[in-house]
């Protein structure tokens, strides 16, 4: 019984402390693995769709691997606390760096999508196990210092990824966007291999596994998804495929609850909703991705379509919000490591992403990039504030031995919150443009032919050379010519701007709910060390 309990201990607390520095280096090498990937992958599309074509399936080159991702996160964490993380973080390197080889070698778009979704398999591994181990190796005081680390890491990817991934794409080839991921996870491999101990896990028999319960999840989760995806890009929010895969998610979602209510070891125990700190950081967590991630990937087609610049300045206005985040992310985590306060940070914030988001809410046709960029930098710095900590607060607010289910449910709701405001804002997107340029264009719209008139209720017509071409030569030819197609455009302009305006509306209803969410915040007193008994203290305050 002494052993069992020894080995039970936490990670942090029977390494020394250079291990801890070098397996945090280690997890922070996996973590860096996969945040590269992705800002290399979207830059290597275009190069990508040249050879291989399929362009009608290069949705999937990006939702395979989110669907797999998001279904594998909150199995391994339950399951990485019960039998240790060692083994399956090295699997998820393992698979990741196999499938980027299988990514790199694919001779046709159906294979890539495959492999990617293995890749999704593997990144979801290592994402799971990673902030666990994180919780692992340092106490809850502790950690929003290490965190910020990770926003480092993040923004260090954000910035030299799509670079990286351009100047692969052009000389070796897109190929060796998938290739580089070799070495990076073999590097990781060896660290993980040689310094981080074996074990740790809570004990349990593969028969206690909830099989059903992980299969419920996976069908409820994917069937959400894809009716999240699918609504806005394929088939519409009325349509029978998106209405049947929101209602066979909530069925199902309904019984796997009834399932984790009666199982002993379930894939995310019902009990962690109960404790009241863990529920407020979730529910920041996801009103954080729902509006504030989600609303910033609709950014570029304001800055492209309504301003008219490149998609290169589009993509380097991403860079102020991230230094923001990095800069404020290591302040405050410096500052709650020494006070172990947190409730005013959050509050702030909160705060300054509430108005961040009523300027953008606020943008029109002829902004300066340069007032655009202050404010991306503004919500930067309150949403690293905000983000780093709500995982402070989640692993905070539950015992030692839950800190992988803990850290996974967290990181499945900024998946789903994040799936969720994309499809919501990009319909908020739509509807409001297509509103929006009818009411601008009511005096052209008679005289231009419909056919061409439909080609300008997309925004991004300008953008694609061949259709605006012909468009426009069409409205030139007509009497006055030149002077509809410029109301035309400029009417296009002045639509996305109203339309963007809506989108920052509902990021700033999220905002709110952030602030409003770190105003309730229950304040938990974060632990100086690994007594798993300090969470009785915890759940009493």
């Amino acid at each position: 019984m002494a052993h069992d309990a020894a080995a039970r201990r936490p990670l942090g607390a029977t390494i020394s402390n250079r291990q801890r520095l070098v397996v945090f280096a280690a997890i922070m090498l996996c973590m860096f693995l996969t945040a590269l990937d992705q800002s290399i992958v979207a830059t290597a599309i275009p190069r990508i769709l040249a050879d291989l074509g399929g362009f009608q399936l290069l949705a999937w080159v990006f939702t395979s691997y989110l669907l797999a991702s998001t279904v594998t996160i909150p199995i391994v964490g339950k399951l990485s606390d019960m039998f240790g993380r060692k083994s399956f973080l090295l699997w998820g390197v393992a698979i990741f760096v196999g499938s980027s080889a299988a990514c790199g070698a694919a001779p046709n778009m159906i294979t890539l999508i495959v492999a990617r979704g293995i890749q999704g398999i593997g990144s979801g591994l290592i994402v799971a196990c990673v902030f666990a181990t994180l919780g692992d190796l340092f106490t809850p005081l502790e950690r929003a210092k290490y965190f910020a680390f990770f926003t480092g890491m993040f923004t260090f990817a954000q910035l030299v990824g799509p670079a990286f991934g351009g100047l692969l794409s052009d000389g070796p080839g897109w190929r060796w966007c998938f290739y580089i991921n070799l070495p990076l996870g073999i590097g990781a491999s060896a660290f993980i291999l040689t310094e981080l101990p074996k074990g740790g896990g809570n004990g349990g028999r593969l028969a206690d596994i909830d099989v059903r319960g992980a299969l419920l999840l996976a069908v409820s989760t994917i069937s959400f998804m894809l009716g999240m995806t699918w609504s806005s890009s394929a088939y519409g929010w009325g349509s029978p495929i998106t209405l049947g895969l929101l209602a066979a998610a909530l069925v199902v979602a309904i019984v796997f609850v009834l399932n984790e209510r009666s199982h002993a070891q379930p894939i995310i125990p019902l009990t962690l909703f109960r404790n009241v700190p863990f529920v407020q950081g979730v529910t920041m967590t996801f009103f954080s991705a729902a509006g504030i991630f989600a609303s910033s990937q609709f950014m570029p087609t304001y800055v492209q379509t309504s301003l008219g610049n490149s998609a290169t300045i589009s993509g380097l206005l991403v860079a102020p919000g991230a230094i923001g985040g990095l800069i404020s992310s290591i302040f405050g985590g410096q500052l709650i490591s020494r006070t172990g306060r947190f409730k005013r940070q959050m509050i702030l914030g909160g705060t300054l992403l509430s108005i961040g988001a009523f300027l953008l809410s606020r943008l029109g046709p002829n902004e300066s990039l340069y007032y655009i960029a202050g404010i991306t930098m503004f919500m930067g710095l309150g949403g690293g504030l905000v983000f780093p900590v709500t995982q402070v607060v989640v692993q905070g607010a539950v015992s030692q031995q839950e800190q992988g289910v803990a850290s996974s449910t967290r990181q499945f709701f900024l998946l789903i919150g994040n799936t969720l405001g994309v499809a919501l804002l990009g319909l908020v997107l739509t509807t409001s443009y297509i509103s929006a340029f009818a009411a601008n264009s009511r005096d052209i719209a008679p005289i231009i032919p419909a056919a061409t008139y439909q080609q300008f209720n997309d925004p991004t017509l300008a953008l694609e050379a061949g259709r605006y071409d012909a468009a426009r030569t069409t409205v030139r030819a007509l009497p006055d010519g030149e002077a509809i197609l410029q109301k035309a455009l400029s009417a296009q302009r002045a639509a996305v701007a109203t339309a963007i305006d809506h989108v920052y509306l509902g990021a700033l209803a999220c905002a709110l709910g952030v602030l409003g969410m770190a105003l309730a915040l229950r304040e938990i007193q974060l632990r100086r060390s690994f007594d798993a008994e300090a969470h009785a203290a915890v759940e009493a305050i």
